[in-house]
């Protein structure tokens, strides 16, 4: 790995490989396309749902070879509630903790083995609807827009949820195949240069955790906590890629 030395990183959260029962990408090629786009890490997210725990050092040693000297991944899991109503991005563990586990219990789990979380997707199944504001303690922030649950246009219930419980936003590309890739994006600070794949994930990791990241589309900053710029524009892409998307299916089942 190259020496780090700037203290921000231009990283994307939130995304799959083949290591995720319905991911497209190998690790590998994940890596080469972010690194091409100027993406300094990529925080991997691979769903706990068919997911060998036996297999976790596998998937951790697989994230660091397939790693690349332009962009790192980041090893994560994103855990489902029982129901899979509710899902948690997690980061920063030696090992696979338990498929389908009630939130709370995942939530616990994650900070007693110094990771961190963050609360996925609000829109996706209305989970925003079943949060509890006692996970809130727990979580490093919320995920404002998620490209693959939102489109192209950030949630509104997501941006409520992150004024009440004072949370950092998040956004990530839910990268799964190409059509979730986006430019939304995190800059991340560091507290000082890195020289290790191991000290990059822990800083990171440390990012995450005490809030030193700043949401990003198209390389400008999201504010979560004010009116966000180009809002009626994002609404009319998403109404234009709403249609469009409606007539290719249209034109798939005529």
């Amino acid at each position: 790995m190259r020496a780090v030395g700037k203290t921000s990183l231009r990283v994307v959260m939130h995304a799959h490989s083949t290591w995720s029962y319905d991911g497209q990408w190998e690790l590998d090629a994940i890596a080469r396309l972010y690194g091409r786009l100027g993406v300094d890490a990529v925080m991997m997210t691979e769903h706990d749902t068919g997911f060998a725990p036996e297999r976790f050092a596998d998937y951790r040693a697989a994230c660091a070879k397939a790693s690349t000297a332009r962009c790192q991944l980041i090893p994560g899991i994103e855990y489902s509630s029982p129901d899979n109503a509710v899902h948690i991005l997690t980061w920063g563990l030696d090992q696979f903790l338990a498929e389908h586990q009630p939130v709370p219990q995942t939530l616990h789990a994650v900070q007693v083995a110094g990771g961190v979380a963050v609360f996925a997707h609000p829109i996706r199944k209305q989970a925003h609807a079943l949060f509890d504001p006692a996970w809130a303690p727990y979580l490093s922030g919320i995920e404002l827009w998620n490209r693959k649950s939102d489109g192209i246009v950030w949630g509104q219930e997501a941006l409520e949820m992150i004024r009440q419980t004072g949370l950092p936003a998040t956004v990530g590309q839910d990268f799964h195949r190409l059509k979730q890739l986006y430019p939304l994006t995190m800059q991340m600070t560091l507290d000082a240069p890195v020289q290790t794949p191991e000290a990059l994930e822990q800083a990171l990791v440390a990012s995450v955790r005490t809030g030193q990241m700043q949401p990003q589309a198209f390389r400008r900053p999201l504010d979560s906590t004010s009116d966000i710029p180009g809002f009626a524009l994002h609404m009319r892409l998403e109404a234009v890629r709403v249609i469009l998307r409606d007539l290719l299916r249209g034109k798939r089942t005529s």
